[in-house]
């Protein structure tokens, strides 16, 4: 009896299925769709943007690290330490967020003044905005940067603003680099230094008094802003088990107006481990050229010890 009431059921549920309306199935099917359609594509989440103009460099302490001239050109967004992307000035910073969380900036540089090769800076701090997330909203922020301290990690600094002295020297050619104060000469601050080329004197090439020991496999960049009528070539002097080379580092074109790079030179500190690193401009009148100024300010070698 048990078998045959199955057997009964059975026959039932399947005259039922039969007597389905069409239109009903038709709407069922629908239905299916749509639920299909909502697994395989979710509502998407509307971000806040963050819109960054422009950024400020404060300074840390002056005396150790100097000027405060940059030429950040790009910020690099972490939204709760998750990398965002990389973005060029001004820009506008798309983040998905359902809470309140916080944004960190790193300054980014063209590396060796190569719009090509953008890289973060490393002795720049860390940028931190905490914000509510405001979907399809803009929130407006200047990012704000410090040189980092000088202890952890530890960081050293050399500069020269030609403020007090003036590190560079003659080493060879016609002429040596010498202090100028005249106002249309001057980036900031009462000094700069200048190579003044022309008529006999066509030639300079100056290197700092100084010797800089650079940690191998950390970074290590030379900062500097100059103004120019003529091309240069910035080259490093080291000296490594015994001997002395030199080597260029990189040549730098005329400059109608005062601009700032950021040399990258911790490659040749692995290449000539403890080596002992001077540093040299050198520069000659180009044919044609009766007369060439090169100006020079804020000289700064910075590095992890």
């Amino acid at each position: 009896m048990a078998k045959n009431k199955i057997n009964t059921i059975n026959f039932r549920s399947t005259i039922s299925l039969m007597n389905i309306s069409p239109i009903f199935f038709f709407y069922c099917c629908i239905l299916i769709g749509f639920s299909s359609c909502n697994l395989i594509n979710p509502k998407e989440s509307i971000p806040t943007y963050i819109q960054i103009d422009s950024v400020r460099l404060l300074p840390t302490v002056s005396a150790t690290h100097g000027s405060i001239s940059h030429k950040i050109t790009d910020v690099w967004v972490y939204y709760n330490r998750q990398l965002l992307g990389a973005f060029e000035l001004p820009c506008k910073v798309p983040v998905l967020a359902t809470e309140t969380g916080q944004l960190q900036v790193v300054a980014g540089i063209w590396d060796n003044g190569l719009s090509g090769t953008r890289v973060k800076y490393p002795f720049y701090s860390v940028d931190t905005f905490t914000f509510a997330p405001n979907p399809t909203n803009i929130i407006k922020h200047i990012p704000t940067f410090n040189y980092r301290t000088t202890d952890t990690p530890l960081v050293k600094y050399f500069v020269e603003d030609f403020e007090q002295g003036n590190v560079f020297v003659k080493r060879s050619g016609d002429t040596t680099l010498i202090k100028t104060n005249q106002t249309n000469e001057v980036m900031e601050g009462d000094w700069s230094g200048l190579i003044d080329l022309h008529d006999s004197i066509e030639s300079a090439e100056v290197i700092t008094s100084l010797e800089y020991f650079l940690s191998p496999n950390k970074e290590c960049y030379m900062e500097l802003n100059y103004k120019s009528e003529i091309p240069f070539i910035v080259r490093t002097e080291v000296y490594h088990l015994g001997s002395y080379i030199s080597s260029d580092i990189i040549g730098l074109n005329a400059k109608d107006k005062w601009t700032k790079v950021y040399i990258n030179l911790t490659g040749f500190a692995a290449a000539f481990q403890y080596g002992k690193f001077k540093f040299i401009l050198k520069s000659s009148l180009p044919n044609s050229v009766s007369h060439g100024k090169i100006w020079i300010d804020n000289f700064k070698i910075i590095y992890f010890n």
